[in-house]
Formats: structure tokens, sequence, C-alpha cells
């Protein structure tokens, strides 16, 4: 019994620091925005790390993209068997370095309020891979989505219509009065 909770403790004071080692920011984004995201990325083995790669999910408009000196960006699209992503690679970011990897992305005002997930992995100079998210070091990094977008693009159509549709007929009412009858 003893070491179970011992056990636990030690696995979760060694997966911190790993969760530590990529995160996101911002942490909580607002639909119809458009949004610079930073994927935080710090070295903390020996290799250092010459390769960044994050999964950009389905609901994010990836506008644009930004590498550190010394670093390349490239986005590929998903294919059967994996999401879209963005790459950097170049480095190297040596261990206990730090470096942002950004990107700018519009949340469309559709979305509805959750968490996106960004699996990351990153590449180290010696080969190895160390992967967050699904059976990886640890969790992958989040944003949540709050709040909601008043109007949507298809609610502010609809709305134009109707605005158009109630002028006509106002316009058509006032044409119609002022003729009057005719005797």
């Amino acid at each position: 019994m003893r070491c179970s909770t011992a056990c636990l403790l030690v696995g979760l004071l060694a997966a911190a620091p790993a969760a530590a080692q990529v995160s996101i920011a911002p942490d909580a984004v607002e639909p119809g925005t458009v949004v610079r995201l930073a994927l935080r990325v710090v070295t903390a083995s020996d290799a250092p790390t010459v390769a960044v790669r994050v999964a950009v999910p389905e609901a994010l408009v990836v506008l644009g993209l930004d590498a550190p000196p010394g670093w390349r960006a490239t986005w590929t699209d998903a294919t059967g068997t994996a999401p879209r992503a963005i790459e950097w690679t170049g480095g190297p970011l040596a261990r206990a370095e730090f470096r942002e990897f950004a990107f700018l992305v519009r949340i469309p005002a559709d979305v509805r309020r959750g968490t996106l997930v960004f699996p990351a992995t990153l590449r180290a100079a010696d080969g190895t891979e160390r992967a967050w998210g699904a059976a990886g070091v640890a969790p992958a990094p989040t944003v949540e989505i709050r709040g909601r977008a008043l109007v949507t693009p298809g609610a502010a159509f609809a709305l134009a219509g109707a605005a158009v549709g109630l002028a006509a007929l106002a316009l058509g009412l006032a044409v119609s009065r002022r003729a009057g009858p005719r005797t």
C-alpha cells in the first residue's frame, strides 16, 4: 500500500518536468478573433532539439507561421494518417535553452466552447523523439475556447438579408401611400 502511493508520487514528480518542457500560450481564446499562438519549448536533455512539430486542430484557420532565427517553419496538410501540422527545423536548441515557435490563427466565430489539443513532438540531434499527447511523456498542450461570438457569419448574412427585405417592404408601403387612391 505504501509503495503504490510512493510510486504514484514519484511518477507524478517525474512527469512534471516533461509537461513543463512544452506548453502553449495563450491558454484561452475567444471565437471570432485572430490570435498569435506560441508553442514554448525548453530542451531538458543533453542532446539539442533540432525539430519541433505540433498538430493543429481542424477548428483553426492558420494565417501565418513564424520561425525563430536559425529555424525554418513548414506547413503540412492533413493526410489519411497524419493531422495538419507545423514543423520547425534548424536550431539547435541546447539544454536549458528556451524558444517560442509562433503561428497566427483565426478562431472562427461559430466554434463552440471546448478544448483545443495540440499534440507536439520534439526531435533531438541524436535522433530521439519525445511526444506530448496520447502515449507521450506528458499530456499535449491545450487551449480553452471561452465565450461565444454574438453573431456567426451565417447569422450575419441572414440578418442582412432580412434587413434588405424589410427596407424593400417599407419602401413599397411608402410609395403606395404617397400615391394614394385615385379618383
